[in-house]
Protein backbone atom coordinates (compact mmCIF):
# COMPACT_ATOMS: atom_id res chain seq x y z
CA UNK A 1 0.00 0.00 0.00
CA UNK A 2 1.19 3.43 -1.00
CA UNK A 3 1.43 6.11 1.42
CA UNK A 4 -1.18 8.43 -1.03
CA UNK A 5 -3.90 5.61 -0.33
CA UNK A 6 -4.26 6.04 2.98
CA UNK A 7 -5.58 9.69 2.15
CA UNK A 8 -8.75 10.89 0.12
CA UNK A 9 -6.26 13.29 -1.47
CA UNK A 10 -9.19 14.19 -4.69
CA UNK A 11 -10.60 15.71 -1.66
CA UNK A 12 -7.97 17.10 0.54
CA UNK A 13 -4.82 17.56 -2.09
CA UNK A 14 -2.43 18.38 0.59
CA UNK A 15 0.13 16.45 -1.65
CA UNK A 16 0.31 19.50 -3.89
CA UNK A 17 0.34 22.52 -1.07
CA UNK A 18 0.59 25.32 -3.19
CA UNK A 19 -2.71 24.49 -4.84
CA UNK A 20 -5.50 26.73 -4.98
CA UNK A 21 -7.70 23.85 -3.48
CA UNK A 22 -4.96 23.26 -0.47
CA UNK A 23 -4.46 27.00 0.07
CA UNK A 24 -8.60 27.17 0.40
CA UNK A 25 -8.50 24.00 2.70
CA UNK A 26 -5.51 25.10 4.65
CA UNK A 27 -7.50 28.88 4.76
CA UNK A 28 -10.91 26.86 5.63
CA UNK A 29 -8.88 24.88 8.62
CA UNK A 30 -7.29 27.85 10.37
CA UNK A 31 -11.06 29.67 9.82
CA UNK A 32 -12.75 26.47 11.69
CA UNK A 33 -9.81 27.01 14.49
CA UNK A 34 -9.92 30.52 15.39
CA UNK A 35 -13.73 30.15 15.23
CA UNK A 36 -14.43 27.01 17.35
CA UNK A 37 -11.02 25.49 18.39
CA UNK A 38 -11.23 22.33 16.11
CA UNK A 39 -11.23 21.73 12.92
CA UNK A 40 -12.37 18.00 11.49
CA UNK A 41 -11.61 16.90 8.12
CA UNK A 42 -14.62 14.19 7.05
CA UNK A 43 -13.54 11.00 5.49
CA UNK A 44 -9.90 12.24 5.36
CA UNK A 45 -9.40 8.58 5.41
CA UNK A 46 -11.29 6.32 3.11
CA UNK A 47 -12.53 2.94 4.65
CA UNK A 48 -10.00 0.84 3.21
CA UNK A 49 -6.87 2.56 4.81
CA UNK A 50 -9.24 3.06 8.27
CA UNK A 51 -9.70 -0.76 8.30
CA UNK A 52 -6.09 -1.36 7.39
CA UNK A 53 -4.45 0.55 10.11
CA UNK A 54 -7.05 -0.82 12.76
CA UNK A 55 -6.18 -4.18 11.65
CA UNK A 56 -2.66 -3.03 12.77
CA UNK A 57 -3.76 -2.04 16.29
CA UNK A 58 -5.42 -4.86 16.40
CA UNK A 59 -2.73 -6.97 16.28
CA UNK A 60 -0.99 -5.03 19.34
CA UNK A 61 -3.97 -5.26 21.34
CA UNK A 62 -2.54 -7.78 24.42
CA UNK A 63 0.59 -5.67 24.65
CA UNK A 64 -1.28 -1.96 25.20
CA UNK A 65 -0.72 -0.12 28.49
CA UNK A 66 -3.39 0.57 31.18
CA UNK A 67 -3.95 3.93 32.55
CA UNK A 68 -6.05 4.28 35.50
CA UNK A 69 -6.19 7.56 37.87
CA UNK A 70 -7.91 10.49 38.70
CA UNK A 71 -6.23 13.71 37.32
CA UNK A 72 -6.69 17.40 37.48
CA UNK A 73 -7.92 19.56 34.66
CA UNK A 74 -5.18 21.82 35.21
CA UNK A 75 -1.85 19.66 35.35
CA UNK A 76 0.41 22.29 34.55
CA UNK A 77 -0.27 24.16 37.29
CA UNK A 78 -0.06 24.32 41.22
CA UNK A 79 -3.57 23.95 42.50
CA UNK A 80 -3.10 23.24 46.48
CA UNK A 81 -4.01 26.83 47.42
CA UNK A 82 -7.19 26.83 46.18
CA UNK A 83 -10.46 25.70 48.03
CA UNK A 84 -12.15 21.97 47.83
CA UNK A 85 -14.89 22.73 45.43
CA UNK A 86 -12.90 24.59 43.51
CA UNK A 87 -12.66 23.43 39.68
CA UNK A 88 -8.55 23.77 40.63
CA UNK A 89 -9.06 21.43 42.61
CA UNK A 90 -11.17 19.16 40.58
CA UNK A 91 -9.80 15.24 39.92
CA UNK A 92 -11.58 13.28 37.21
CA UNK A 93 -11.28 9.70 36.11
CA UNK A 94 -9.08 8.80 33.40
CA UNK A 95 -9.05 4.78 32.78
CA UNK A 96 -7.87 3.42 28.98
CA UNK A 97 -5.49 1.77 27.37
CA UNK A 98 -2.88 2.84 24.72
CA UNK A 99 -0.21 1.58 22.63
CA UNK A 100 3.21 3.31 22.04
CA UNK A 101 5.17 4.35 18.93
CA UNK A 102 7.60 1.59 19.63
CA UNK A 103 4.89 -0.90 19.51
CA UNK A 104 4.50 -0.16 15.64
CA UNK A 105 6.92 -1.17 12.90
CA UNK A 106 8.82 1.52 11.13
CA UNK A 107 6.90 -0.22 8.13
CA UNK A 108 3.82 -0.10 9.65
CA UNK A 109 0.33 2.05 7.80
CA UNK A 110 0.19 4.29 11.11
CA UNK A 111 3.92 4.82 10.98
CA UNK A 112 4.45 5.87 7.42
CA UNK A 113 1.56 8.21 7.12
CA UNK A 114 2.79 10.28 10.53
CA UNK A 115 5.89 10.37 8.99
CA UNK A 116 5.39 11.35 5.23
CA UNK A 117 6.41 14.98 4.69
CA UNK A 118 3.29 15.89 3.03
CA UNK A 119 1.24 15.77 5.78
CA UNK A 120 3.54 17.21 8.29
CA UNK A 121 3.49 20.87 5.90
CA UNK A 122 -0.07 21.00 5.95
CA UNK A 123 -0.44 20.48 9.56
CA UNK A 124 2.73 23.22 10.00
CA UNK A 125 0.36 25.80 7.84
CA UNK A 126 -2.72 24.87 9.45
CA UNK A 127 -1.60 25.97 12.85
CA UNK A 128 1.19 28.61 11.81
CA UNK A 129 4.60 26.89 12.86
CA UNK A 130 7.72 28.22 10.59
CA UNK A 131 9.28 25.10 11.33
CA UNK A 132 7.30 21.64 12.08
CA UNK A 133 8.80 18.15 12.19
CA UNK A 134 7.62 14.81 13.49
CA UNK A 135 9.35 14.05 16.61
CA UNK A 136 12.01 11.30 17.06
CA UNK A 137 10.69 10.19 20.75
CA UNK A 138 11.10 6.23 20.31
CA UNK A 139 7.62 6.18 22.36
CA UNK A 140 5.58 9.29 22.12
CA UNK A 141 5.62 10.37 18.57
CA UNK A 142 2.49 8.35 17.79
CA UNK A 143 -0.12 7.14 20.73
CA UNK A 144 -2.95 5.18 20.55
CA UNK A 145 -5.64 5.17 22.88
CA UNK A 146 -7.73 2.64 23.03
CA UNK A 147 -11.55 3.05 25.23
CA UNK A 148 -13.91 -0.03 26.25
CA UNK A 149 -16.43 -0.44 28.05
CA UNK A 150 -16.18 1.98 31.25
CA UNK A 151 -13.48 3.39 29.89
CA UNK A 152 -13.31 7.53 29.92
CA UNK A 153 -10.66 10.39 29.51
CA UNK A 154 -11.14 13.18 32.17
CA UNK A 155 -12.05 17.16 31.72
CA UNK A 156 -8.83 18.54 31.34
CA UNK A 157 -6.76 21.38 29.30
CA UNK A 158 -4.15 20.40 27.11
CA UNK A 159 -0.69 22.53 27.99
CA UNK A 160 -0.74 24.18 24.57
CA UNK A 161 -2.95 24.40 21.49
CA UNK A 162 -2.22 21.58 18.62
CA UNK A 163 -3.76 18.45 18.96
CA UNK A 164 -3.26 16.21 15.84
CA UNK A 165 -5.17 13.02 15.79
CA UNK A 166 -6.86 10.23 13.39
CA UNK A 167 -10.07 8.71 14.85
CA UNK A 168 -10.14 5.12 13.25
CA UNK A 169 -12.78 3.46 15.33
CA UNK A 170 -15.94 4.74 17.71
CA UNK A 171 -17.97 2.83 20.61
CA UNK A 172 -21.51 1.87 20.22
CA UNK A 173 -22.63 3.89 23.14
CA UNK A 174 -20.73 6.54 24.87
CA UNK A 175 -16.75 7.59 23.87
CA UNK A 176 -17.65 11.14 22.70
CA UNK A 177 -15.48 13.58 22.37
CA UNK A 178 -16.79 16.78 24.61
CA UNK A 179 -15.58 20.31 24.85
CA UNK A 180 -15.88 23.75 25.05
CA UNK A 181 -14.35 25.91 23.16
CA UNK A 182 -12.46 28.59 24.43
CA UNK A 183 -14.15 28.56 28.01
CA UNK A 184 -11.04 30.17 29.46
CA UNK A 185 -8.21 32.97 27.92
CA UNK A 186 -5.18 34.47 29.11
CA UNK A 187 -7.05 37.39 31.34
CA UNK A 188 -10.40 35.31 32.66
CA UNK A 189 -9.77 31.69 33.56
CA UNK A 190 -13.61 31.95 33.69
CA UNK A 191 -13.97 29.55 36.82
CA UNK A 192 -17.98 29.53 37.45
CA UNK A 193 -18.13 28.43 33.86
CA UNK A 194 -15.51 25.68 34.06
CA UNK A 195 -17.57 24.35 37.01
CA UNK A 196 -20.61 25.03 35.08
CA UNK A 197 -18.96 22.37 32.34
CA UNK A 198 -18.32 19.82 35.26
CA UNK A 199 -21.90 20.21 36.23
CA UNK A 200 -22.89 19.60 33.23
CA UNK A 201 -25.08 22.67 32.49
CA UNK A 202 -22.68 24.73 30.38
CA UNK A 203 -23.98 26.49 27.58
CA UNK A 204 -20.65 25.72 25.67
CA UNK A 205 -20.79 22.53 25.54
CA UNK A 206 -20.37 20.94 22.56
CA UNK A 207 -20.08 16.91 21.26
CA UNK A 208 -19.54 17.22 17.39
CA UNK A 209 -19.58 14.00 15.68
CA UNK A 210 -16.07 12.25 15.10
CA UNK A 211 -16.43 9.22 12.94
CA UNK A 212 -13.94 6.85 11.31
CA UNK A 213 -11.45 8.25 8.95
CA UNK A 214 -11.74 12.15 10.50
CA UNK A 215 -8.58 14.00 10.96
CA UNK A 216 -8.94 16.38 13.54
CA UNK A 217 -6.90 19.28 15.03
CA UNK A 218 -7.88 21.33 17.76
CA UNK A 219 -6.70 23.95 20.34
CA UNK A 220 -7.41 22.36 23.89
CA UNK A 221 -5.10 25.03 25.58
CA UNK A 222 -7.88 27.02 26.43
CA UNK A 223 -11.08 24.49 25.31
CA UNK A 224 -11.49 22.28 27.94
CA UNK A 225 -12.45 18.58 26.60
CA UNK A 226 -13.26 15.17 27.65
CA UNK A 227 -14.36 11.96 26.30
CA UNK A 228 -17.27 10.74 27.97
CA UNK A 229 -18.05 7.26 29.19
CA UNK A 230 -18.05 3.82 27.29
CA UNK A 231 -21.52 2.27 28.02
CA UNK A 232 -21.50 -0.75 26.11
CA UNK A 233 -19.67 -1.72 22.80
CA UNK A 234 -18.63 -4.71 20.88
CA UNK A 235 -15.57 -2.37 19.63
CA UNK A 236 -12.99 -0.07 21.44
CA UNK A 237 -13.04 3.40 20.50
CA UNK A 238 -9.45 3.79 18.58
CA UNK A 239 -7.95 7.51 17.92
CA UNK A 240 -4.26 8.21 16.81
CA UNK A 241 -2.63 11.30 18.30
CA UNK A 242 0.48 12.65 16.10
CA UNK A 243 3.09 14.25 18.06
CA UNK A 244 5.17 17.40 16.02
CA UNK A 245 7.73 19.82 17.34
CA UNK A 246 9.49 23.04 16.29
CA UNK A 247 12.56 20.91 16.58
CA UNK A 248 13.75 18.36 14.52
CA UNK A 249 14.54 15.97 16.69
CA UNK A 250 12.90 16.25 19.68
CA UNK A 251 12.27 13.59 22.25
CA UNK A 252 10.54 13.75 25.46
CA UNK A 253 11.87 13.89 28.66
CA UNK A 254 12.60 10.73 30.29
CA UNK A 255 9.63 11.69 33.08
CA UNK A 256 7.60 12.11 30.58
CA UNK A 257 8.73 8.68 28.60
CA UNK A 258 7.99 6.69 31.78
CA UNK A 259 4.60 8.41 32.49
CA UNK A 260 3.28 6.32 29.75
CA UNK A 261 5.90 3.31 29.87
CA UNK A 262 5.29 2.98 33.70
CA UNK A 263 2.36 3.98 34.31
CA UNK A 264 0.85 4.97 37.94
CA UNK A 265 -2.22 4.36 39.63
CA UNK A 266 -1.63 8.09 41.57
CA UNK A 267 -3.74 11.09 41.16
CA UNK A 268 -2.26 13.88 38.91
CA UNK A 269 -3.04 16.80 41.22
CA UNK A 270 -0.77 19.50 39.30
CA UNK A 271 2.29 21.01 40.37
CA UNK A 272 3.30 19.92 43.92
CA UNK A 273 5.28 22.79 44.69
CA UNK A 274 4.86 25.94 43.90
CA UNK A 275 8.30 27.71 43.84
CA UNK A 276 10.14 25.14 41.38
CA UNK A 277 8.49 24.36 38.01
CA UNK A 278 11.43 22.33 37.39
CA UNK A 279 11.39 20.35 40.01
CA UNK A 280 11.13 16.61 39.18
CA UNK A 281 7.28 16.44 39.98
CA UNK A 282 6.93 18.90 37.26
CA UNK A 283 4.01 17.11 35.00
CA UNK A 284 5.35 16.07 31.62
CA UNK A 285 3.57 17.57 28.31
CA UNK A 286 1.98 14.44 27.61
CA UNK A 287 -1.61 14.95 27.87
CA UNK A 288 -4.41 11.91 27.68
CA UNK A 289 -6.38 12.80 24.26
CA UNK A 290 -3.19 14.94 22.43
CA UNK A 291 -0.02 15.91 22.89
CA UNK A 292 3.53 16.99 21.67
CA UNK A 293 6.26 19.21 21.78
CA UNK A 294 4.46 22.08 19.46
CA UNK A 295 1.44 20.39 18.96
CA UNK A 296 -0.27 19.23 21.89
Amino acid sequence: VDVTDLIDLKAYPIHDIEAHAAQALVEKCRSDLDQRALCTLEDFCPPLAVNAMAAEIERSMTVAYRAVHLRTPYSWRYNLDYPDGHPRRALHLNRYRYLLYDQFGKKSLISRLYEWPPLTEFVRRVLGFECLYPTADPYLSVVVNIMGADDELAWHFDTNDGVVSLMLQVADEGGHFEYAPYIRDEVDENYPGVQDLFDGRSPLADQPPINPGTFVLFKGRRSCHRVTPIAKSDRPRVNILYSYDERSGMVFSEASQQEKTQPSSGANIGLRSPENPLSPDWPSKVTDEGWGGAVD
